[in-house]
């Protein structure tokens, strides 16, 4: 499960610069990931459930909701990313990540949870947002 913490921490330490890209790039690596394993539809269904939690607390995502079937979704994502301020980003695609992961987590466990993310996330990402060690 991702600890809201840590994703926190891992976005604050990115340069604001960059901010955007890598919250997408997070947002981008679930997505192949669960496709692969949900179908397009299925991740549509709860991406839109995630976004839907979300959107109260940040209303400007809610354009990627209501486009949600267009191929164009992440794009729609990244654009919305692009357009806010660093600290709205690291806030708002943490929230998304943390509520899209437990709703994964609550439809297939904590252990198929985690090696979805880590397969998402993988390496580096996986120590900072997720705290894990690699194996050796």
């Amino acid at each position: 499960m991702l600890e809201p913490q840590k994703i926190k921490i891992f976005l604050e330490i990115c340069p604001d610069e960059k901010t955007a890209d890598i919250a997408f790039s997070l947002v981008e690596k679930v997505t192949a990931v669960v496709v692969k394993i949900i179908g397009k539809d299925g991740f549509n269904a709860l991406y839109a459930r995630s976004l839907s939690l979300t959107v109260p607390t940040f209303p400007w995502l809610a354009v990627s909701v209501m486009t949600l079937q267009d191929d164009d979704m992440l794009v729609l994502l990244k654009n919305s990313f692009v357009a806010q301020p660093p600290a709205a980003i690291r806030v708002a695609s943490s929230l998304l990540l943390i509520t899209f992961s437990d709703i994964l987590c609550q439809l297939v466990g904590d252990q198929l949870t985690a090696r979805i993310l880590h397969d998402a996330f993988g390496g580096e990402i996986v120590e900072a947002v997720l705290g894990e060690r690699r194996e050796s």
